[in-house]
C-alpha cells in the first residue's frame, strides 16, 4: 500500500476495548481507515455497533469475513486465547494485523505469530497503547544512555475495572452467543494456560490469563521499553512473584519482582479493587539524583492526560518539572499502525517484544505457584 490510501480494516471482537476505544478512534481517523467489517459471535452486539459506526458488513466469525470482504488489515480484539489463530489466519491471507495484548497465552503461539509474520512479509503490531502516550514518550526521551544510576523501579496499579466509567447503555451487550461456543472457548483458554504453566485450574486461568497477561502486561511492556532505551540486557532475571484471588466480587492481586544487571530491583503490583471505583497507576524510576514518575489515569477516561514528573536534586533544593498531553494514546497507536502499513515505518511494538513480556509474566506466575508448594494457589 502507499501513503494516502485508506486502509480497509476488519475488526474482530466487539467487546469493551473495541466499543470504548478502537471503533470510535477508527471512525475519528476515517481519512486513514475504513472499517469494512465487524466480527463478533453475538448478532445483537455486532449489528447494533455496525449501525452506530456505519459499518456495512458483519459476521459471526473471522473466517467468514476473510472469505467475503476485501481488506488490507485486521484489528484483533477478541478474547486472548483466540489471538494466535486469528492473527495467523489473517497473515496467511496477506493482511497486516494490529492485535490487542496479550499477543498470546503460550510462548509457542507467540513464536508461531512471529514465523507467520516473517513468511507473509506483513506488519504485526501489538496493542500496547501506553507506548504511544506522549508523557511516556517524554520520559523515554529523557532517560540516560545507560542504567548505571538506576536504583529501583516501582509499579503499583489498583484497578476497579470498567464499572465506574460507563453508564447503562454505553456498552452494547448480547446474550445470544451459543453456549457450546462459549464452553469451547473457555476450554481452549484453559488448555493454553496448562501448556504455559502446567495448571488448568480456574484459579490459574484467572491469574495468568486474566491477571498477569491480561492486565500487568501493560506495565511490564512499558518498563521493558524504558529499560531497552537505556541498554539494559533483557530479559532481566525474575526473582519473585505471587498471586491470589479474593473471589469474583472482590477481585485479585498480582506481584512480580525482577533483578536488573546492576543489582537494582524492579517490583510490580496489580491489585483489582472492584469495590473502590478508583483507578490509580504509578510507575517510578529512582535514579541516584532523580525520580521520574508516570501517573497514568484509567484508560476509559478519554482526554485524561498521563502526568510525567521529573524531580531532581538542585543547588538550592529539589527541582520538579511536569509534562502532560491530551492526545489520545489509542489514536496515536492507530496512526502508527497506518504508517507501518503504508510508509514502511518500523513497528514500535512488534511481537518479539510481546514474547519477552509473556515469558517474564509466566515466570512471575510460576514463582507464585511455587510459594504455595503446588501448582495452584488457594483463594484468600
Amino acid at each position: 500500500m502507499s501513503d494516502g490510501q485508506r486502509v480497509r480494516v476488519i475488526v474482530v471482537g466487539a467487546g469493551l476495548i473495541s466499543q470504548a476505544m478502537h471503533l470510535p478512534d477508527l471512525a475519528l481517523l476515517d481519512e486513514l481507515f475504513e472499517t469494512v467489517a465487524l466480527v463478533d459471535p453475538s448478532r445483537t452486539v455486532r449489528e447494533r455497533l455496525a449501525a452506530r459506526f456505519a459499518i456495512r458488513a458483519t459476521f459471526g466469525s473471522h473466517e467468514e469475513a476473510l472469505d467475503a470482504v476485501p481488506a488490507d488489515a485486521m484489528l484483533v480484539a477478541s478474547p486472548s486465547g483466540t489471538h494466535a489463530r486469528i492473527t495467523c489466519d489473517a497473515l496467511a491471507r496477506g493482511l497486516h494485523v494490529l492485535v490487542e495484548k496479550p499477543l498470546a497465552i503460550t510462548l509457542q503461539d507467540a513464536d508461531a505469530i512471529v514465523a507467520a509474520r516473517d513468511a507473509a512479509g506483513r506488519v504485526v503490531q501489538v496493542g500496547y497503547n501506553n507506548r504511544f502516550d506522549r508523557a511516556c514518550e517524554q520520559l523515554a526521551d529523557e532517560l540516560p544512555s545507560n542504567a548505571d544510576r538506576l536504583r529501583y523501579v516501582s509499579v503499583v496499579v489498583h484497578d476497579p475495572e470498567f464499572g465506574p466509567y460507563f453508564r447503562d447503555g454505553d456498552l452494547v451487550r448480547g446474550n445470544d452467543v451459543d453456549a457450546e461456543l462459549l464452553a469451547a472457548a473457555a476450554a481452549d483458554e484453559s488448555r493454553q494456560v496448562e501448556l504455559a504453566v502446567g495448571d488448568r485450574s480456574p484459579e490459574a486461568v484467572a491469574s495468568l490469563s486474566g491477571g498477569f497477561l491480561g492486565s500487568l502486561v501493560h506495565q511490564v511492556n512499558l518498563v521493558h521499553g524504558l529499560l531497552e532505551r537505556m541498554g539494559e540486557p533483557l530479559p532481566a532475571s525474575v526473582i519473585d512473584g505471587d498471586w491470589w484471588l479474593a473471589g469474583p466480587s472482590q477481585g485479585q492481586g498480582l506481584t512480580g519482582s525482577v533483578r536488573l544487571s546492576n543489582g537494582a530491583r524492579w517490583d510490580s503490583a496489580w491489585i483489582q479493587l472492584l469495590a473502590m471505583g478508583d483507578y490509580d497507576e504509578r510507575i517510578r524510576l529512582y535514579f541516584d539524583d532523580e525520580v521520574k514518575t508516570l501517573d497514568i489515569p484509567s484508560p476509559w477516561l478519554r482526554q485524561s492526560p498521563t502526568r510525567y514528573t521529573s524531580s531532581r536534586s538542585g543547588e538550592d533544593g529539589r527541582v520538579s518539572r511536569t509534562f502532560e498531553s491530551y492526545e489520545e494514546s489509542y489514536e496515536r497507536e492507530l496512526v502508527h499502525f497506518y504508517d507501518c502499513v503504508t510508509r514502511g515505518e518500523p513497528c514500535r511494538t512488534p511481537p518479539e517484544q510481546a514474547r519477552l513480556d509473556i515469558a517474564v509474566l509466566i515466570d512471575m506466575f510460576r514463582h507464585g505457584a511455587a510459594h504455595s508448594g503446588e501448582e495452584s494457589k488457594p483463594r484468600v
